[in-house]
């Protein structure tokens, strides 16, 4: 009887937690609540609109950088490094998009880069365009060549989720995804609203 008790108190808590308890702990930064992003206008690679109708139903992982300069190829691997380390047959990675946002298009390399993986897209603006994003963001405006990008999730609601600082390791950012796609998103919507 008191080992029967003691189950359930141990199963209501558990509930009560993964309900309306903390969120999943994370290495990155959790922005709690999720922040709506604003619409924005960008191109894809093909010249067509990019704005944030096509964040909606998708998780997406959003880097900044030019692809032919090597801050961009690093932003460009470690989008990458984190898609392959996702289960092939996970809801992350089946509705996870990986964008890199560029200042000039780039259809030759769009090109070359969208062999690396089906998720990768890349995506451009005006600097105008391009600056309301990144400030809102945070992203810095001139960073340095070398220096590796920040990862922005966003959920697929457009929502700003998460960021993951270009010290974590592909393989905490991806355990990290896999626990935030995990938890659901009205929970997450609903944090620090007290």
């Amino acid at each position: 009887m008191v080992c029967a008790i003691g189950l359930f108190l141990i199963g209501y808590q558990w509930g009560n937690q993964r309900h309306f308890g903390q969120p999943p702990a994370i290495d990155g930064v959790l922005i709690a609540p999720p922040m709506a992003l604003p619409a924005f206008a960008l191109v894809n690679s093909a010249g067509r609109p990019f704005g944030r109708e096509q964040l909606l139903d998708h998780w997406t992982l959003l880097a900044f950088g030019d692809p032919a300069q090597a801050r961009g190829q690093l932003a460009i691997q470690r989008l990458l490094d984190v898609y392959h380390r996702l289960p092939a047959d996970a809801d992350p990675r089946q509705r996870l998009q990986l964008l890199l946002a560029a200042p000039v298009p780039r259809e030759d390399l769009a090109r070359d880069f969208s062999r690396l993986s089906p998720a990768l897209r890349l995506v451009a603006g005006e600097a105008g365009d391009l600056g309301q994003l990144t400030s809102l963001l945070g992203e810095p405006v001139n960073p340095g060549p070398q220096n590796r990008s920040t990862l922005y999730l966003i959920t697929p609601d457009a929502r700003l989720l998460a960021l993951f600082p270009a010290s974590q390791p592909a393989e905490a950012l991806a355990t990290d995804l896999t626990l935030l796609a995990d938890w659901p998103l009205e929970a997450l919507e609903n944090l620090n609203r007290d």
